[in-house]
Formats: C-alpha cells, sequence, structure tokens
C-alpha cells in the first residue's frame, strides 16, 4: 500500500471523527490523525468567524508536514469545508509522492445540530453548523483533482459497511498526479456533476443495500472524466451512468 493522506470533509458534528477512528483501527498499520479540533477550545468558538480558521488550519497543515516527512498516511479530520482547505493537502500529497483521497462527510446539517446538541462535550454552538453549511464548497464542484472518493451520510449508512469499502479503496490508492487546479470546469460541465449526482442518490434510494459502494462513486466519476475528455457527448452521460449502474445489480 501506498502512503497517503485522506482529507475527510463535512459540517462539524457530522460524523468526521467517529469515521476516521473507526478507518484507523480497521488498517493494519499505523496512521496519524490530526484533527483541527486541537486547537481549539471553547472560548475558540465564542464569536466563531471564518477568519479564526486561518491559523488553526495553519497549525493542522503544519502537522500534517511535519508526519509525511517522518513516513506517516495521515487522516485529516476537519470540515474541510473550502476547496483551497483540500487544496493544501493535495499538494503535500503531490510534493511527497502520496496517494490522496477525499470522503465526504453528507450527514445532513439538521442531524448535524441535533447531534452537537446531544453530545455532553460539545464546545460550539448551533450557529457555526449553520455558518459552515452555508458557505460549503462541495467536492466535485469545480475540479476533477477534487472529485470525492466516496460520500457517505453517517446518519443513513452502517459504518461497519462503509469502512471495509475505504480501507479498500486507500489500498488501492496511486501516487497523487503533479496536477494543479487547472482550468475551472464549464458550467454545462457543472450542469452534468449536478445531474449524475442526482441519478446516484435516486439509484441509490431504489437499492439501498448499494449505499457506500465504491463501485457507484467510481462508476459516477469515471462518466464526468469521460464527458470532460469529449469520449462521451453531454447529452449522452445521464444514459451511460444509468447503463453502468444497472450493470452493478
Amino acid at each position: 500500500m501506498n502512503k497517503f493522506i485522506l482529507a475527510l470533509c463535512g459540517l462539524p458534528a457530522s460524523g468526521k471523527s467517529t469515521l476516521a477512528d473507526a478507518i484507523q483501527k480497521a488498517l493494519d498499520f499505523e496512521v496519524e490523525i490530526v484533527r483541527t479540533d486541537e486547537w481549539r477550545d471553547e472560548a475558540y468558538y465564542t464569536d466563531w468567524k471564518p477568519e479564526k480558521e486561518k491559523p488553526v488550519r495553519q497549525a493542522a497543515i503544519d502537522k500534517v508536514e511535519r508526519l509525511v516527512k517522518d513516513g506517516k498516511s495521515v487522516i485529516h479530520d476537519d470540515t474541510n469545508y473550502y476547496t483551497s482547505m483540500r487544496h493544501e493537502l493535495f499538494k503535500i500529497a503531490i510534493e511527497n509522492r502520496y496517494g490522496f483521497a477525499i470522503i465526504h462527510i453528507t450527514t445532513p446539517k439538521e442531524t448535524a445540530i441535533r447531534w452537537n446538541n446531544q453530545r455532553a462535550d460539545s464546545d460550539f454552538p448551533d450557529s457555526v453548523i449553520e455558518d459552515i453549511d452555508e458557505r460549503f464548497d462541495s467536492p466535485g464542484r469545480r475540479y476533477l483533482w477534487d472529485n470525492s472518493d466516496l460520500e457517505v451520510d453517517m446518519e443513513k449508512q452502517y459504518i461497519d459497511i462503509v469502512v471495509p469499502e475505504i480501507v479498500e479503496l486507500l489500498r488501492e490508492l496511486q501516487p497523487a498526479l503533479g496536477e494543479e487546479p487547472g482550468v475551472i470546469i464549464e458550467s454545462e460541465f457543472d450542469k452534468v456533476d449536478t445531474m449524475t449526482r442526482q441519478i446516484v442518490s435516486g439509484f441509490l434510494e431504489e437499492h439501498p443495500e448499494l449505499r457506500g459502494s465504491r463501485e457507484v462513486t467510481k462508476m459516477r466519476r469515471g462518466v464526468l472524466q469521460e464527458v470532460h475528455q469529449g469520449i462521451v457527448p453531454i447529452d449522452l452521460a445521464s444514459d451511460k451512468l444509468l447503463e453502468r449502474l444497472e450493470e452493478l445489480l
């Protein structure tokens, strides 16, 4: 297995840390978890503003870089709600020939707020979740490198099913290619991105047994890449994705 950086992204209180712990436990080698909460406390969340995040993010990035220099694989447990945050991790992976993957925790805002209120040790108000939700850059909206490798709703999906999928994904990761963000994907491509997400969502509603399946995500990403490369016409993208999804049944 190649060394890797796994970027988790999702709302506060959405289940990221629970998932990070489960992934770490399931792996048969040492992997470090970098949690940005290490640099936050109750006072930090008083009158929270996005500007307060910069020094925390930098401290976490510095720790990731130190661990990578020591040859450790890393799970970055944070909201990573801006594309630029994820790109900082992507660059470290490129520079060190590490694998890179993004897991998008899609637990709904309402659920995250409910879980936050149930936590006895919660330091932050619900307004922080609301603010981050409004600013959230979902993976895959603009750049091909930023596509999530798996989407996990911690309210609906069983962690015992999801974690083996993630472990398999990590075992197959190749070193990240030396690609900068590049050209912003055209608006037409954004429409295809949204359309394919809706198709996958509807497919999983009909076939809940496939929730958490990495093959579903791989098929969607494959169609997007073929559209971007001009192999599949935009107007045939939905048919192509549905055709491939049917192969899983």
